[in-house]
């Protein structure tokens, strides 16, 4: 397999969140945990909770405005808090607030984009892959993420049996 080759499925196959992708979703986890109490939350509130560096933290938030996830309001008594409840916000929609729309038009084959003219014999199994991926985001609430935030800080959320953990469940 030559090195180009080796190098796209290494881009198609990094299923992990950027910097901002991650940052986009511990704000959303904060505004999370603070909608019961409907007080909006400061920058500084958010930064220092997501551990998102301070001058970042607006870039961030106005990712959650533009999705339509949060709402801000400037002054005194502003903040940002959730635009609807976390149970009907998903999980696909904060991530891709922060990573833009996920889908893949490269071939997972090839180098370049993917074109009907030339499918190859990955294709119908990648693209049903992609779309089970987004399917799997797309049913999953802020709410159970911010569940098992809390449960990972308090110490009571026990991992699911895992290759990556040996195959035992341990307690994070």
């Amino acid at each position: 397999m030559s090195s180009q080759i080796v190098k796209n499925w290494e881009l198609i196959l990094n299923v992990t969140l950027s910097r901002r992708g991650d940052y986009v979703l511990r704000a959303a986890i904060c505004l999370s945990r603070a909608y019961v109490d409907g007080t909006p939350k400061k920058i500084r509130e958010i930064s220092e909770f997501a551990v998102i560096p301070v001058s970042f933290t607006p870039q961030v938030l106005a990712d959650l405005v533009r999705a339509g996830i949060a709402i801000s309001r400037a002054g005194r008594s502003g903040g940002y808090w959730l635009s609807r409840p976390p149970t009907e916000i998903s999980l696909l929609e904060v991530i891709e607030a922060g990573e833009g729309d996920i889908h893949s038009d490269r071939c997972a084959m090839g180098d370049g984009p993917c074109y009907w003219e030339k499918v190859c014999p990955l294709h119908d199994s990648w693209k049903g892959a992609l779309s089970s991926f987004r399917d799997g985001l797309a049913a999953s609430t802020l709410a159970e993420v911010t569940e098992r935030d809390i449960a990972i800080e308090s110490g009571e959320y026990l991992a699911p049996i895992d290759s990556h953990r040996g195959g035992r469940v341990v307690k994070l």
